[in-house]
């Protein structure tokens, strides 16, 4: 198996990286989220004219056509530098909108970022009405159009006819609630294969933000790093104390873990496609970065000391990021329920003890 990236891919990402180096700093984040802002503006042209909104985008739909590891390296970029720009939301919404025949503006207003769009499942349909209750949807606050993915296909909606409660997200982002009550929608032309399409938006969810976890992690260890080498204490760096060293090297394990069930995940997605078997590497992708998430993040605040819970330094921004990533995988994802269930499913529990006194 070959894990390199290819020259393609890493042009991108360093391309991206480069760009967040420049735009993107602490400062400036931190001032938008006492704002409670959804992301800056200007922000959100650049990263369009940089493909970022097109990857997700089938070619066939006039996008690039990314995958899955192209997917992932951007999300960890952002992750890496804790962009609060609601991504994430748009890789699912050009998945989906990649499978309706009739949504060419949508689309191209999508990857020019000239609207955002953001997408729910869980709803129920009737002649073309949508009702349900949503909660701290990620990307919903400022957007454009929601859209609606159930089982009959996938609905547009003006988000100027919902009434959203601005919700902070404990990792700083900004999410909505609202309640639909038989709110008018216009049903796209999905095909036959729509429950492919909305198996896939899922999966690149669940991919994504373990990838974009990955990067938080990334960037906890090298400022963690960085600060054992600066802070003094007993007239030495704290970076020389053997303790030290083994949470860092720790911290550095944990953070090896999360990227190879990142690439495990994404490589099965992107091989497999959104069936069982990709179902059951995201499970055991995602249990495995909750895992390192805790541990880094928890990890990084202690060896800070009190300045690892102000707000003078990213280290607070990063333990909440990857402790929302870790209470959302428990509470949404359920990995190692998923991962349960499919390893039953394929009798892999032949070979676990654990399994079958289970």
């Amino acid at each position: 198996m070959n894990l390199a990236f290819s020259a393609e891919q890493r042009q991108f990402a360093d391309g991206l990286e480069r760009f967040c180096e420049k735009r993107y700093a602490f400062e400036n984040r931190r001032r938008m989220v006492a704002a409670g802002q959804w992301g800056e503006p200007l922000t959100w042209t650049a990263l369009a004219e940089m493909g970022c909104f097109g990857i997700a985008v089938a070619e066939a739909a006039g996008g690039f056509g990314g995958g899955a590891i192209e997917i992932g390296l951007m999300l960890r970029t952002l992750g890496r530098f804790l962009a609060i720009e609601p991504v994430v939301t748009a890789v699912v919404a050009g998945t989906l909108l990649s499978a309706a025949s009739d949504a060419e503006d949508h689309i191209a207003a999508l990857i020019e970022g000239e609207k955002r769009y953001a997408a729910c499942f869980g709803l129920s349909d009737v002649d073309g009405r949508i009702s349900g209750q949503v909660r701290n949807l990620s990307g919903a606050w400022g957007a454009d159009h929601i859209l609606a993915a159930t089982d009959a296909g996938l609905f547009l909606i003006d988000a100027g006819v919902v009434v959203m409660t601005p919700v902070p997200l404990l990792d700083d982002t900004v999410g909505a609630d609202f309640m639909l009550d038989a709110v008018p929608a216009v049903q796209l032309a999905t095909g036959p294969d729509w429950s492919w399409h909305r198996n896939l938006a899922v999966a690149r969810n669940v991919m994504a933000r373990g990838w974009q976890a990955w990067g938080a992690m990334e960037g906890a260890v090298a400022a963690t790093s960085e600060y054992m080498r600066t802070r003094q204490q007993f007239g030495r760096a704290l970076g020389t104390f053997q303790t030290v060293q083994h949470r860092v090297a720790e911290m550095i394990v944990a953070a090896k873990e999360a990227e190879s069930a990142a690439l495990l995940g994404a490589l099965v997605l992107e091989a497999a496609g959104p069936g069982p078997e990709a179902q059951r590497a995201l499970a055991a992708m995602t249990a495995r970065v909750a895992a390192a998430a805790a541990i880094v993040a928890e990890t990084a605040v202690q060896l800070h000391g009190g300045m690892g819970v102000s707000d003078e330094l990213d280290i607070a921004a990063r333990f909440r990021h990857l402790q929302a990533y870790r209470l959302l995988a428990d509470a949404e994802f359920r990995p190692t329920e998923q991962y349960i269930a499919h390893a039953l499913d394929f009798q892999r529990h032949r070979h676990s003890a654990l399994l079958i006194e289970g």
